[in-house]
């Protein structure tokens, strides 16, 4: 019975590879990659099937990325004692299809980039990685780390001596964040993370917080760089994720009012840009001109913009408690937030 089952999976992908791909589409892999499944042996295809199952991967995304049927999948089910996920598949506009996970699934296989892969099929980075996932399809090992050269150490002391942040540096060499640190340290010139306060009570630095990936400070709060305030943010216990304060919020305006860049506002308070980008929306912070944008914070422009352009810091009439910036004249009194809560909507 297993022989039979084998040499199924062998005949039974030629076919189901053949009748996946689009008609009249440019879908077509490069000569060195095509027959991707052949360098697959059936063991190696049945040990993926029992992966998945285990996993509860829906047996029509099994077949679909496998390129079986599920009359051999039922088959390896009952050999390894596994029950299969059968529920109903999501029929809504942004679901998978059966030829999308087949065509991810080979594409994968073949070794497309995540962006080739969206790309392809229309969809996010994000949304392929995360399917991907969800699939059971083997992670690939990571690139070798490149080797480091003269000219790649003197750009790091260089931007190091100016007090650049790791997170942007890495941009600029092309490398991991982790890659610098272990860099750093291996030259003497950055302390070992151990050495940093374990206590999660203590206020750390922002010079001992940049040295931390986003992950070791999880629970951790840390010193925002060139505050006038000297403001305090942190992340939780469970994500990287932070809970906007008002004095965040204020301070956040303000360097947005002084055309400080979302880069550097992200580098000075360790947070991603998108997070900043994200708030600056949510509390109505105006447009700016890309030109005009500045890599530092001058906290004496913020007063000079904000009454160049007539803004006010507005309490928000429907949720009390929620301030928003809104021009003086002509602004609305009820923040966005509000206008597309359940309340509003609902006309109560």
């Amino acid at each position: 019975m297993l022989s039979v089952l084998n040499a199924s999976f062998a005949d039974s992908s030629k076919g189901i590879v053949a009748s996946m791909l689009p008609v009249g589409k440019t879908d077509i892999v490069p000569f060195s990659r095509q027959h991707v499944w052949s360098h697959r042996s059936p063991e190696e295809t049945r040990q993926l099937a029992v992966t998945m199952a285990r996993q509860g991967v829906n047996i029509a995304y099994m077949a679909a990325a496998l390129f079986v049927s599920r009359f051999e999948l039922d088959a390896i089910a009952r050999e390894e004692g596994l029950t299969l996920n059968r529920a109903p598949l999501r029929a809504n506009a942004r679901a998978w299809s059966l030829l999308d996970v087949g065509r991810l699934s080979r594409a994968w296989t073949a070794g497309e980039t995540l962006s080739e892969i969206a790309t392809r099929l229309g969809r996010t980075r994000d949304a392929v990685r995360k399917k991907r996932a969800s699939l059971g399809l083997p992670a690939r090992q990571g690139p070798a780390e490149a080797e480091w050269t003269a000219a790649d150490v003197t750009t790091l002391m260089e931007h190091r001596s100016r007090k650049v942040g790791l997170r942007r540096l890495s941009k600029i060499l092309n490398r991991s964040v982790g890659s610098l640190q272990r860099k750093l340290i291996t030259m003497g010139l950055l302390a070992d993370p151990q050495a940093i306060p374990s206590d999660p009570s203590v206020v750390l630095t922002w010079e001992q917080a940049s040295r931390l990936t986003p992950h070791q400070r999880r629970g951790r709060s840390w010193q925002v760089r060139n505050s006038p305030t000297g403001l305090v943010v942190g992340f939780s216990r469970k994500a990287c994720t932070t809970r906007w304060s008002v004095e965040m919020q204020h301070e956040l305006a303000m360097r947005h009012f002084a055309h400080q860049s979302p880069d550097s506002v992200a580098e000075d308070f360790l947070l991603s840009k998108r997070t900043i980008v994200s708030q600056s929306g949510w509390l109505h912070l105006p447009r700016r001109a890309k030109k005009n944008l500045r890599e530092g914070f001058d906290p004496s422009l913020s007063e000079v913009y904000i009454t160049k352009m007539d803004y006010i810091r507005r309490e928000c009439l429907g949720k009390r408690g929620f301030f928003f910036w809104s021009p003086r004249r002509g602004g609305r009194f009820t923040s966005r937030l509000h206008q597309q809560s359940a309340v509003m909507r609902s006309g109560d």
